[in-house]
C-alpha cells in the first residue's frame, strides 16, 4: 500500500472531522464556534459568505471530503472495475484541485473582504492542499514526471 494513499486518507479523515464540526456550528444558532486565541471565527461564520442559498459552505466541504473518502476507499480496497480503478487517481486529483482553488478563494475573502480569519477554515485549506499535493505524482506518473512523446 502506498504511503501517499494512506496519508491522503488520514488527512481526509481529519478534514472530514473539521467539516463536521463546522457544519454543526453553522446549523446550530446557539452554538458558539471555538476559535482559540487566534482569528475571529465567529465573524467569518456570521458573514454573508458563510453559506450559498442557505447551505453552509462547510456542508460543501464535508461533501468533498466524503467523496474523497469514497475514492480513497475504492483505491485502498481495490474494488470496482479496472476502468474505475484507473480513473480514481485522476478523479481524486481533480476533486482536490477544486478544493484547493475554492479554499484559496475563501481565504482571499477572509483576508481581503471579511477582514477576519477562521483557524478551522485555514486548517481545512491546509488539509486539502496536502491531499492535493499528494495526488500530483499519480497524474504525472509514478516517477513524478511524464515521459517525452515518441519521435
Amino acid at each position: 500500500m502506498s504511503w501517499r494513499v494512506l496519508l491522503m486518507t488520514a488527512l481526509t479523515l481529519v478534514g472530514t472531522g473539521v467539516a463536521i464540526y463546522l457544519v454543526k456550528v453553522a446549523l446550530d444558532p446557539n452554538k458558539v464556534i471555538a476559535c482559540g486565541p487566534v482569528g475571529d471565527c465567529h465573524t467569518v461564520q456570521a458573514s454573508q459568505y458563510a453559506d450559498i442559498a442557505g447551505i453552509p459552505i462547510a456542508a460543501f466541504g464535508l461533501a468533498m471530503y466524503v467523496v474523497l473518502l469514497g475514492l480513497l476507499a475504492v483505491r485502498l480496497l481495490r474494488v470496482g472495475s479496472p476502468a474505475l480503478q484507473e480513473a480514481v487517481p485522476q478523479l481524486t486529483f481533480a476533486l482536490a484541485l477544486g478544493g484547493v482553488l475554492y479554499s484559496g478563494y475563501l481565504t482571499y475573502l477572509e483576508l481581503a473582504v471579511i477582514y477576519a480569519i477562521c483557524v478551522w477554515c485555514v486548517t481545512s485549506a491546509v488539509i486539502i492542499t496536502g491531499v492535493f499535493l499528494l495526488t500530483i505524482p499519480d497524474v504525472l506518473g509514478r516517477s513524478g514526471r511524464r515521459e517525452p512523446p515518441p519521435v
